[in-house]
């Protein structure tokens, strides 16, 4: 398991996902709802919505389940996993499902179980062409849970580390946003490179 990777002690105690994080289910809001037009919040129906960076195409003015900043989201159905945390407030569809550490110190070990949960059922799912997870397989999910003060000392020695991959992520979806604006402009000509060449 990853998370016995992270943190070698014996001192350990079987858990279940419930005893560290709320998990919550999306609930895909009635389709009449959607927009194109950033009216309401940002939808995330699925793992195609935070495929590398989270890029929701869909916003709905009558979100149904939310996700809020600090929290992480996963595929739920078919594509199971792709592990991302949010710094924004978004709905979430039927497809996505949200964990929430309880207590600030479990964060960075919540994302290692929750990789190793996501493992767990794609093994156990091989062969299988359509993979379901319910709240139920999440909240049941059992681990080892080294004890406090070794879950705070991870935290404390992570928590930078995670920081600095969650901006490095930032900066890459910017330079995406800014790529897909301009190459279009310079593919069209409306802009042209020599225009900014410094003389």
């Amino acid at each position: 398991m990853l998370y016995n990777n992270i943190i070698g002690t014996s001192d350990t105690q079987t858990e279940i996902l419930n005893s560290i994080a709320d998990i919550v289910m999306g609930q895909s809001p009635k389709s009449d709802t959607y927009n194109t037009s950033a009216l309401g919040l940002p939808l995330l129906n699925g793992a195609a919505d935070f495929r590398g960076t989270i890029a929701p195409t869909k916003w709905t003015s009558d979100s149904k389940k939310i996700v809020n900043s600090g929290s992480y989201i996963f595929g739920v159905r078919a594509t199971i996993g792709l592990t991302t945390k949010v710094f924004d407030t978004y709905a979430i569809g039927r497809g996505t499902g949200s964990a929430t550490a309880i207590r600030p110190y479990f964060d960075e070990f919540l994302y290692f179980v929750l990789e190793d949960l996501f493992d767990f059922y794609s093994k156990s799912a091989s062969g299988t062409v359509y993979v379901n997870l319910s709240k139920k397989d999440f909240e049941s999910y059992k681990f080892k849970l080294p004890d406090r003060d070794q879950i705070k000392k991870y935290h404390y020695a992570a928590k930078p580390i995670m920081e600095l991959v969650h901006s490095k992520n930032d900066e890459i979806t910017s330079l995406q946003t800014l790529r897909d604006i301009l190459l279009p402009k310079l593919m069209s000509g409306e802009f042209s490179v020599s225009s900014y060449t410094t003389k």
